[in-house]
């Protein structure tokens, strides 16, 4: 067999354990897709990669994007300082206010109780009374908003807090500049309004909140992010992030993407 010949069935079957990857591992992207993807990614040089975003970048995809981030912005309640026992179950915690009031008084306790009771009318918590475990224990259960907006773990590390997302829209896009800025090329300034509260702003106490933070529904107030494109190797996208997609990235020192600038009450 020639030389040429060899070659030529070497590069076949490379392409063809290329597409079966491709095939196990995700969708394969389109030429077109293909051919904008950096050769970093191409070649499989590097995980992600973020890029300048185009000046020829269409008005309505950064709308999306922005739509996306606005909508997702959370609103944190952190959880107050608890007394827990052990649970065995998954997103179920004793809180021994028994202990708490010996240890730490009335007042504490009393603040602490008042604040998981808030929680419990805003759905994120299912309450319910444990007095065959001890006089003063309440076993609290994660619902299922509870286990979406939950960050952090009150075992240790990073404090316990519920971040239910923002619910808001998009008005219109204002202002479109491009530059160097810390978390991409391209800021954007827009409006943004709540057509009603969010739906997890079951209370007058949340829904006050949401009108102190942002603004009452109805009202539209001024908002800025910046953006950056970001792609990603085939297959190591996070869940629900489109690969080439906007985004709001900025960078640590080692130049890891550590959170976005999105300002929902810009001047």
């Amino acid at each position: 067999m020639s030389v040429t010949k060899t070659i030529c069935r070497i590069a076949l079957v490379s392409c063809a354990l290329m597409l079966a990857s491709c095939t196990v591992f995700g969708d394969v992207p389109s030429r077109d897709e293909f051919m904008r993807m950096p050769r970093e990614i191409r070649t499989g040089a590097a995980d992600s990669v973020i890029e300048r975003v185009e000046s020829t970048v269409d008005r309505a995809e950064v709308a999306t994007a922005v739509q996306a981030i606005v909508a997702a912005a959370p609103l944190c309640y952190p959880w107050p300082g608890l007394w827990l026992d052990a649970s065995d179950r998954r997103n179920v915690y004793y809180a021994r206010y028994d202990l708490m009031t010996r240890d730490w008084g009335n007042e504490t306790t009393s603040a602490s109780q008042q604040r998981m009771r808030e929680f419990v009318e805003l759905g994120f918590l299912i309450a319910r009374d444990r007095p065959d475990i001890g006089p003063g224990v309440v076993e609290y259960t994660l619902s299922t908003d509870g286990v979406a907006f939950l960050r952090g773990t009150p075992y240790g590390g990073a404090r316990p807090q519920f971040c239910p997302n923002a619910q808001r829209r998009v008005a219109a896009i204002t202002n479109m500049e491009f530059g160097q800025f810390d978390c991409g090329n391209l800021r954007v300034r827009f409006t943004h309004v709540a057509d009603t509260w969010p739906t997890w702003a079951r209370t007058e106490a949340a829904r006050q909140r949401v009108d102190a933070t942002w603004a009452p529904p109805g009202v539209p107030i001024n908002g800025q992010v910046t953006l950056g494109r970001q792609w990603f190797r085939q297959g190591a996208e996070p869940p629900g992030v489109q690969n080439g997609a906007l985004r709001s990235l900025c960078l640590d020192g080692a130049r890891n993407v550590v959170g976005d600038d999105l300002n929902l009450n810009a001047p």
